[in-house]
């Protein structure tokens, strides 16, 4: 019983103590700083991944005008070996 009794007195005076530390922490501004990094990395996340997307679709329309030509190349000279 002695060690039940005191386990939860040492839990209580540990979560008394990071509650007060958190709340000095708080009100110094340190999560301010922390809130505001995140936010910047979400927005440089944000922002790589919309550069990503636009250049996979820029690759895509160069492949694309590629096939085209090679397809109107191949087109060509296959019609003037027909017409020989």
């Amino acid at each position: 019983m002695k060690k039940v009794f005191l386990g939860v007195t040492l839990c209580a005076a540990a979560g008394i103590t990071l509650a007060y530390l958190t709340k000095v922490a708080y009100e110094k501004g340190y999560f301010d700083s922390i809130s505001d990094d995140l936010h910047e990395f979400a927005f440089k996340t944000k922002k790589k991944i919309k550069n990503a997307v636009d250049t996979g679709k820029n690759e895509i329309e160069y492949r694309k005008s590629q096939a085209e030509y090679e397809i109107g190349k191949r087109k060509r000279k296959h019609a003037a070996l027909t017409e020989e």
